[in-house]
């Protein structure tokens, strides 16, 4: 596997796995504003009931995005503060092998750049090799 870097105007999501959103704060977290779009893509790319499950985070938590979900079929479920490292089984059943991909998609980018430090526009080309590979 290569993983090319692109030199001119790159983009956060250049190498994503196809129908990946891109949004952008200038803090880095995710905001009121931002996650109704979130919603709005993730209702975009299912086609039944759906559960998400996530934390309890002040941009998740609004009447319109409850409603928007339920509307959409999606269930909405939170978990209590700081305990979705203890409560996620995703991250055992599902993630760990996404992680190990992560993680030999990382290994093989590093030796592909010896010296270049991994930027926010090189980890989407890992991501979607972990994806396909997952």
């Amino acid at each position: 596997m290569v993983f090319p870097r692109k030199k001119f105007n790159p983009r956060m999501t250049d190498g994503a796995p196809h129908g990946t959103l891109e949004v952008v704060s200038d803090s880095g977290w995710m905001t009121r504003e931002l996650f109704p779009s979130v919603v709005k893509h993730y209702i975009k790319q299912t086609s039944s009931t759906t559960l998400i499950i996530l934390d309890n985070h002040e941009s998740h938590l609004t009447i319109e995005r409850i409603t928007l979900a339920k509307e959409n079929g999606v269930i909405i479920l939170t978990l209590p503060p700081h305990t979705s490292n203890k409560l996620l089984p995703l991250d055992v059943s599902v993630f760990f092998s996404f992680k190990a991909f992560y993680n030999t998609a990382l290994q093989t980018w590093l030796l592909d750049h010896a010296g270049i430090p991994v930027t926010i526009f090189d980890i989407a080309r890992c991501v979607n090799y972990s994806f396909e590979n997952r």
